[in-house]
């Protein structure tokens, strides 16, 4: 070979390539992470490289409206996560019921509550507030006439200091959640799971199935109009298990990463039959993997809830996400 023609050989090979393996940095991977634990947390432990947002939970005031949480404790973990370019923001509310906010989103109260929130945010530099407000709120039987009021004011303040207002709601938010509530938050986290549980036993079902996920997103694009570039899909790291017989009592809560260490292969499947009988329906990583490309087509990115619960190595949920969301890895030739 002649020596003289070799750098122009290396070089014509690798421009006939391209490199593949980036995520859209447009798309979002946001997770719900402890904010208790998040205090304490061994930064260096906490997945920040694949993620774009953490949603601290929960923020919740007492009955008279105070913030009593130790958020100076934060500042370490908001340090280390803006490092990484991710964005920190407390989630209010939660999935047990909340019935302090009924009395502070009236007329009177509303406004030092979102003095306070505001005043948190800007204190400890995090990056805004996510609502997560949700039975008597955003849906269920008694909803709360201010909730509305409440979302337009607070993103209001948030947005006069450069935050983000965000929220999680239901597959189908009540009516509260009307269309001038929901253009104003940046962008909604779907929570796309618990279609089934131990409030009904008789549906022994998967609670996050893909073709849930799909109508799900159906509904917020082609029903509430909501553009595709607002919405996150939010999907489950953890399972429901129902009994043989329909008087069986509903396991309500097994997490993703006790699932897969107690039985191996776990994670390549949706369900398993667990030796007493039961089976636990949950999200392996095909289901995850396909939920991602779902959402990298029909909205702008992924949900999770929520971290703590994931398997490490290569049985993570979040991995599998990512992996997803970025293309393969790989050499293609022109």
């Amino acid at each position: 070979m002649n020596l003289k023609l070799l750098p122009i050989l290396i070089f014509t090979a690798i421009s006939s390539f391209t490199v593949i393996g980036q995520k859209d940095p447009s798309f979002k991977i946001v997770g719900y992470y402890p904010f208790n634990q998040a205090m304490k947390a061994d930064t260096t432990q906490v997945p920040f490289n694949r993620l774009t947002h953490i949603m601290l939970a929960f923020v919740n005031p007492d009955s008279s409206g105070n913030l009593k949480q130790n958020f100076a404790a934060l500042s370490s973990f908001i340090t280390a996560a803006h490092v990484r370019n991710v964005k920190v923001l407390y989630s209010i509310g939660g999935g047990t019921y909340v019935g302090q906010y009924h009395e502070l989103l009236k007329d009177g109260k509303r406004q030092e509550l979102v003095k306070n929130l505001v005043l948190k945010v800007t204190e400890h530099d995090a990056d805004g507030i996510d609502v997560d407000l949700e039975e008597g709120y955003a849906f269920g039987a008694n909803l709360d006439p201010n909730y509305g009021i409440f979302i337009k004011e607070l993103a209001k303040a948030l947005k006069a200091k450069g935050k983000l207002c965000t929220a999680a709601l239901p597959s189908q938010p009540g009516n509260t959640v009307s269309h001038d509530v929901l253009t104003q938050f940046d962008f909604i986290n779907i929570m796309s799971y618990d279609h089934t549980g131990p409030w009904t036993p008789d549906r022994a079902e998967n609670h996050a199935s893909y073709s849930d996920a799909m109508d799900d997103l159906k509904y917020y694009l082609n029903t509430l109009k909501v553009p595709k570039d607002k919405l996150v899909l939010g999907v489950p790291f953890y399972g429901h298990g129902f009994g043989p017989a329909l008087n069986d009592p509903v396991i309500p809560w097994m997490i993703y990463k006790e699932i897969v260490a107690t039985y191996p292969g776990a994670e390549w499947v949706d369900h398993w039959h667990l030796p007493n009988g039961y089976i636990m329906h949950y999200n392996g990583i095909p289901t995850i993997k396909n939920k991602t490309k779902l959402a990298m087509k029909e909205c702008a990115g992924i949900m999770i809830w929520e971290l703590t619960y994931d398997a490490p190595g290569r049985k993570s949920l979040l991995d599998a996400i990512w992996q997803a969301a970025s293309a393969n890895s790989r050499y293609n030739t022109y």
